[in-house]
């Protein structure tokens, strides 16, 4: 009897779920590769913080920073910096445990290709938030995979390889707004100190006027560095999601687990 045919959305949600488990079983080398996204997000978030706090803009150039140069730095950054989580998910998807200086290694040894990428992308990502973020709507859940080709295959043509992979970019944008509802109810936790120390609740009206306003002064550092492990914490299950969603995609529905089973069955053959 046929086995049922599984939809791409249902083995997203499932490969999204063993995301997280990765990331629980594999917290060491994980927390490496994590570094230079939290290094990234914490400099910017301290320096947009900063700048507001010491200068005043027009309202024009209010506009082109938060509409404009922080979307794009933050496009940027999601899609270089975490890339070797997702050499850590292909390795451990292979059954191989990856080391963190393996991962970066992997990830120079593909520089020319992901250089080659990551500026189209650039330019696809500047070109789409001047015109308000709309065409990210099409553009991103069709190129999103093309750093997993430069990454894993030899394909020259990229992101034709990258949509020809996933045909169901649907499923896709289903589990970016998956994971940008869970930023954004995470994200509305960090505003709680804040509410918490400019009404009565918990008794904060007991904490002395000078205490308060020294707390609320210095509130900024925590939001900021929260803000900063959320992002990259997002940003790390993303790859990984999508790694292993990529993974799947080619061990089933391309055939690479049957190819395998065969190469090894010819090897055992000819010994």
């Amino acid at each position: 009897m046929a086995r049922p045919k599984t939809s791409l959305l249902r083995r997203i949600l499932v490969q999204t779920d063993c995301a997280f488990w990765c990331i629980h079983d594999h917290l060491d080398v994980l927390g490496y590769l994590a570094l230079p996204t939290f290094a990234a997000v914490l400099t910017m978030s301290f320096a947009f913080i900063q700048v507001r706090r010491s200068w005043e803009f027009p309202s024009i150039y209010n506009f082109l920073i938060g509409g404009l140069v922080i979307p794009f730095l933050a496009f940027c950054f999601f899609t270089v910096l975490p890339l070797p989580c997702a050499v850590f998910a292909w390795k451990a998807a292979e059954g191989e445990r990856a080391t963190a200086g393996e991962c970066f290694a992997w990830c120079w040894g593909k520089a020319g290709r992901l250089a080659s990428v990551l500026v189209r992308l650039a330019l696809l990502y500047l070109g789409s938030l001047l015109l308000f973020g709309i065409p990210l709507l099409w553009v991103w859940p069709r190129t999103c995979l093309t750093p997993l080709v430069a990454l894993f295959e030899s394909e020259r043509r990229m992101f034709r390889r990258g949509q020809k992979i996933l045909r169901e970019d649907f499923s896709v944008a289903i589990m970016g707004l998956l994971y940008l509802c869970m930023g954004v109810a995470l994200g509305g936790l960090l505003v709680l100190p804040r509410l918490i120390l400019g009404t009565s609740m918990l008794g904060v009206q007991l904490l002395e006027a000078e205490w308060q306003r020294m707390i609320v002064d210095h509130l900024w550092i925590f939001e900021a560095i929260s803000i900063a492990i959320l992002l990259t914490a997002i940003a790390m299950t993303w790859w990984i999601s999508l790694t292993l969603v990529y993974h799947d995609i080619r061990r089933i529905r391309e055939g690479e687990d049957l190819k395998h089973r065969i190469a090894t069955y010819r090897a055992r053959l000819v010994a």
